[in-house]
């Protein structure tokens, strides 16, 4: 018998100004509790099974009781922006960094309702358009390889 993976994570590209960022994340991180919601700049958009992979790598640290901060949300900041320091993070990353393009990951263990119910929301607002899963590249896989040493450091 085929076992459902425990892990579900998307990304989306999200049309909306820095100053609307925080009403967005706070909206959805209430409707979707169950789910760990962050935004990200970028200046160009990331490959969705890279950021799956970092993603993953936060859900399994929250199992074990070794993330990178004290909120999931917060973890996946840093690991996607490939640093253990907040600050650093919120400037390499944050969606008030220099980055042109905003992003939105959705990552959920567990059952996939949660995050199937939040999917089902965002496919509604025109705001949000998802990103593509890719053949990962080199620089996919250094990403991730960064994402995971950064526990490695701890």
């Amino acid at each position: 018998m085929t076992r459902e993976s425990t892990f579900h994570c998307r990304c989306w590209e999200i049309a909306v100004g820095p100053d609307e960022v925080e009403d967005v994340l706070a909206t959805l991180r209430k409707q979707s509790p169950a789910v760990i919601v962050q935004v990200f700049g970028a200046s160009r958009a990331p490959n969705a099974a890279a950021v799956e992979m970092v993603a993953a790598q936060t859900l399994a640290a929250m199992k074990s009781g070794s993330t990178l901060a004290d909120r999931p949300e917060l973890d996946l900041l840093l690991r996607l922006a490939g640093t253990r320091q907040i600050g650093e993070a919120f400037k390499r990353a944050g969606y008030k960094s220099s980055a042109r393009r905003l992003f939105i990951v959705a990552a959920s263990g567990g059952n996939a309702s949660a995050l199937a119910r939040l999917v089902r929301q965002l496919e509604k607002d025109r705001r949000f358009k998802e990103v593509a899963k890719k053949k990962l590249g080199k620089e996919d896989l250094e990403a991730v390889e960064r994402a995971a040493l950064l526990a490695a450091k701890l």
